[in-house]
């Protein structure tokens, strides 16, 4: 198998569960003595034709284990010990933003409040005080992209053994082919 084919887990799993199915039937088959059994030719060619197939069968699985077992051993750890770090920090990004935005439809209400009690009208209100609208709306952008962002780092993190790097599209690691990543 070229090592420049990535393994992905279900192609992995999908070979374990191959190799355990037919694995056991090829070695099973190769030691039938067609004659000892009083096999006909043809009857015996076929014997051993069956466990050709599921030898050649029970070897490409295994080269797709050994392949994926080489892709987990070679797996560029910094990269995810820094998704890993920035998928922690995340949730801690988002609560922030969260509490930005009450923080500002809070504060854009006690003004409000305030100025209603000093007798200003609506109008007179909104002159004043800035619309708090499009903060408001930048921390739910920012919610949202950090939501986003999360999901990625996930799929990368759950892509064992092939942690493919175009999963981190769009996250704030930096990936470049033949380049380190660096966190942004």
């Amino acid at each position: 198998m070229s090592p420049n084919i990535r393994i992905s887990k279900s192609e992995f799993f999908r070979a374990q569960t191959l190799k355990n199915a037919v694995g056991q039937a090829a070695e099973a088959l190769a030691k039938i003595d067609g004659a000892a059994l009083g096999l006909s030719d043809k009857d015996a060619k076929t014997v051993a034709a069956a466990a050709e197939i599921l030898g050649k069968i029970d070897s490409s699985a295994q080269a797709v284990i050994d392949q994926a077992n080489q892709q987990y051993l070679d797996r560029d750890q910094s990269l995810i010990n820094l998704a890993s770090t920035r998928m922690f920090r995340i949730g801690s990004d988002i609560e922030a933003a969260q509490a930005h935005k009450r923080h500002a439809e809070q504060a854009h209400l006690e003004k409000t409040a305030e100025l209603t009690r000093q007798g200003f009208t609506q109008v007179e209100i909104d002159e004043i005080l800035d619309d708090p609208r499009p903060a408001i709306e930048a921390f739910q952008q920012q919610i949202s992209d950090l939501g986003a962002e999360k999901i990625k780092l996930e799929a990368f993190l759950a892509d064992a053994p092939r942690f493919a790097t175009d999963l981190l599209i769009g996250t704030t690691i930096e990936v470049a082919a033949d380049q380190p990543a660096e966190a942004a």
